[in-house]
């Protein structure tokens, strides 16, 4: 008799449970009516999208929400620095995750307009392949973001980084949610990877920690203690 494979948990998220397909392979327990991705989907997205890269300098990637406090891939540099026409939103239900098929929860995403300040990530050179493919496993796993390159503004001058932009076509698109709702959702969700609102709070934490604000994420947080202080008493 074949015994199943054991794989890694997904929380926290790690460069193990990634490598062992753990986060795809939870989503299929959990919610096996999402299509993911196959492998020959993730290389080929990574393969256009390293074709499209604007120059033969090294690869960075920008990040806004939990690559700020836990890029898992190799980093040999960061910088602080801003991205325009863009702006952080939670604007992509997730039903796994920081959420489930029953109460779904959501994640922070690229949407346009407005700017989006956040750190960049220079990759380590020498393992670009292996970190790359790593992202693309943890990033592009239902395919609802759109790999782009994109240009950071920052204290030394500019460069071009890979980011992820949310697809407004896809079915996870929430752009209409109102703040309150918005908090509503994220006090109460939880997945496979955490609460919403850790994810809100820990954002928000390293935000501060690199010197950068968010005033609607900053409203999220008093509105999310406001239900918290409520549903103790």
């Amino acid at each position: 008799m074949i015994q199943p494979v054991s794989l890694p948990p997904v929380n926290p998220l790690t460069r193990e449970s990634l490598s062992a397909d753990a986060v795809r392979q939870s989503i299929r327990e959990t919610n096996p009516q999402i299509p993911v991705w196959t492998d020959a989907q993730l290389d080929e997205s990574l393969s256009q999208t390293l074709s499209a890269k604007p120059n033969r300098c090294d690869v960075w990637v920008f990040g806004y929400g939990s690559l700020l406090w836990n890029p898992i891939i190799d980093v040999v540099h960061q910088r602080v620095g801003t991205v325009y026409g863009y702006r952080r939103r939670f604007c992509m239900v997730t039903p796994t995750g920081r959420g489930t098929r029953e109460r779904p929860g959501l994640v922070l995403a690229l949407d346009a307009g407005g700017c989006c300040q956040g750190a960049a990530f220079k990759v380590n050179p020498k393992r670009l392949e292996q970190e790359l493919s790593l992202l693309w496993r943890r990033e592009m796993v239902v395919g609802s973001y759109t790999p782009k390159w994109v240009t950071v503004h920052h204290s030394g001058g500019r460069r071009s980084a890979l980011t992820f932009v949310m697809n407004r076509e896809h079915r996870s698109y929430r752009g209409s949610l109102n703040p309150a709702k918005t908090a509503k959702i994220l006090a109460h969700a939880a997945g496979v990877l955490g609460s919403n609102a850790e994810y809100l709070f820990d954002t928000v934490d390293h935000l501060n920690q690199l010197g950068l604000g968010d005033r609607p994420l900053d409203d999220l947080v008093r509105r999310v203690r406001r239900i918290h202080k409520r549903t103790r008493q």
